[in-house]
């Protein structure tokens, strides 16, 4: 039975995916194929490492559970298998629901709604050590709805609306006041100050300025290398523009598709309290949503909740 806590991360013909109003979700932050290239959406419960019962984003039956192999995991609780879950979609018959990460807890031929319980998130091979538990979701075509590649594109539900320029103070890169919200070995987890984010309705995500537009970051900067903009419209077509967050550049796009744009980090690194981290791990929500710091080593910060702490993206010196 739909949950009424849920709301539309997707909505277009014959295609919908819905989330609880608590998640985090993310099209960008991995550094696998589907991701990279805007064609699949990781749901987070929440952003710890616990694994956590998963309920279903999209409406279907059952047509397929199979269990694979995965890479052996190098933490301590991961595992090495994974689940493809194959879902019918009721809206178009030419398309699956493929999702992964869930240990099942249906079978073949059950009738799911969303917020139906599909089973417990697990962590295996596939995930870096700081990565949280999530369900991965693609859009397939229903003779290819297997393999590594080939997912179908999708649009976010962004309402056609004036956006809300709720927070308009100047973004000052260099000193960058984080409030922790918790700390773990492998990561920790924080908030922005609110200038920073930007509201794509019902969505909100950091704020970047492509072709002076204020747009939504997704993605992992820069561990993972591609990050992705999420812009109100389709159709922006001027490739290699530059990419600013606040008056600090960090690429150039160089793949436009629908809403999304797509650009490599250019030569930027973080640092905390001026160590080098390894980066920050983005997501999208309809609140504020956390960051993700990234670290080298575990164990190499500990902070009390609330605390203030000072983040600064620099460029990387080369000399």
């Amino acid at each position: 039975m739909t949950n009424s806590k849920f709301y539309d991360i997707v909505k277009m013909d014959g295609i919908r995916v819905s989330i609880p109003q608590a998640s985090h979700f993310s099209i960008g932050t991995s550094p696998y194929y589907a991701h990279q290239h805007g064609l699949a959406i990781d749901i987070y419960p929440n952003l710890t490492l616990e694994n956590i019962e998963i309920l279903s984003p999209v409406s279907g039956k059952i047509q397929q559970i199979k269990k694979l192999r995965a890479p052996k995991a190098k933490f301590s609780d991961g595992v090495d298998v994974d689940y493809l879950i194959l879902l019918s979609n009721p809206l178009n018959s030419e398309i699956l629901w493929k999702i992964m990460h869930v240990n099942p807890n249906v079978k073949v031929g059950d009738q799911i709604e969303v917020g139906d319980h599909l089973g417990k998130t697990i962590r295996n091979g596939y995930f870096a050590y700081w990565s949280s538990p999530h369900l991965h979701l693609e859009i397939r075509p229903i003779n290819d709805a297997i393999r590594a590649r080939g997912g179908k594109s999708f649009s976010l539900a962004i309402e056609k609306k004036n956006t809300l320029n709720e927070f308009s103070e100047e973004i000052n890169t260099n000193q960058i006041p984080i409030e922790i919200h918790s700390t773990y070995p492998e990561m920790i987890l924080a908030s922005l100050p609110k200038h920073f984010y930007h509201n794509l309705f019902p969505f909100y995500g950091v704020k970047i300025i492509v072709n002076n537009l204020e747009c939504l970051l997704d993605g992992g900067i820069p561990h993972y290398k591609i990050g992705t903009v999420i812009f109100q419209q389709k159709n922006i077509s001027n490739n290699l523009s530059p990419v600013y967050i606040g008056s600090q550049k960090i690429g150039n796009l160089h793949e436009i598709s629908g809403q999304l744009g797509f650009f490599k980090f250019e030569n930027i690194k973080f640092l905390l309290n001026d160590k080098e981290i390894r980066g920050i791990s983005l997501y999208l929500a309809n609140f504020l949503p956390l960051m993700k710091i990234v670290l080298y080593n575990k164990n190499e910060f500990f902070f009390k909740p609330k605390s203030i702490q000072n983040l600064r993206l620099v460029a990387k010196d080369f000399s």
